[in-house]
């Protein structure tokens, strides 16, 4: 089955299939058209730039058959917010849902880390359709079997190294990388990470979405 995916800006990811429209990570830098007309948003971790807890709480209450999978944490705080408990589902180990008709499997593991003052915190990554992975703020192993098609790969932020990115590219080896988490960046800061890309390996394309201009895979 195709799926189109659209970039909304920073890690913001947008996924429609034959039954409607999956969204990852909307957080505070999300435009407005993160939370409308969506069957199911998906969290990988509890950070602002990742949920924004009061504009999803209201796509919640405005469409009643919304459903959120997501960390406990983020589950607790949408609930603290209003959200109705049976629109909200969490995402333990291993998880397989289907969402909007795709198919949901959650990684979990821990958000990767940005100094060792800080706690730790965990990070669902969501492999969709067994081929389209999300990661969330981490780079974590794959189940095994696994090909990828389209990693959605982060490429700027306090918690990692771009050589990380690029050692991560070599060990899953996708079909196409598309940078996210990159709202921390200005335009020179997009075009060197994007001359960077030249480290990954040969085979594994490139490209930058532009912002809400899908594409099919």
């Amino acid at each position: 089955m195709s799926v189109s995916l659209a970039s909304l800006g920073h890690s913001t990811v947008r996924l429609t299939g034959e039954d409607g429209v999956v969204v990852v990570d909307p957080g505070v830098l999300a435009p407005a058209e993160a939370f409308e007309g969506v069957a199911a948003f998906l969290v990988t971790h509890d950070h602002d730039d990742h949920v924004d807890i009061g504009r999803m709480t209201s796509a919640l209450a405005t469409r009643p058959s919304t459903r959120v999978l997501a960390p406990q944490s983020v589950v607790d705080k949408l609930a603290a917010a209003g959200a109705e408990s049976r629109q909200l589902e969490r995402a333990d180990e291993n998880k397989r849902v289907d969402l909007a008709g795709l198919g949901v499997r959650t990684i979990v593991g821990e958000h990767a880390a940005i100094h060792p003052s800080l706690p730790t915190s965990p990070n669902v990554a969501y492999l969709i359709d067994n081929r389209i992975l999300h990661p969330g703020d981490a780079f974590p192993p794959l189940p095994g079997g696994t090909t990828l098609d389209v990693l959605f790969l982060p490429v700027s932020g306090p918690w990692m190294r771009y050589a990380d990115a690029v050692d991560y590219v070599d060990a899953t080896r996708p079909d196409l990388v598309i940078p996210i988490h990159d709202g921390d960046l200005n335009d020179i800061g997009r075009t060197l990470t994007d001359q960077l890309a030249g480290l990954l390996p040969e085979n594994v394309r490139y490209q930058r979405l532009e912002i809400d201009t899908p594409i099919t895979v």
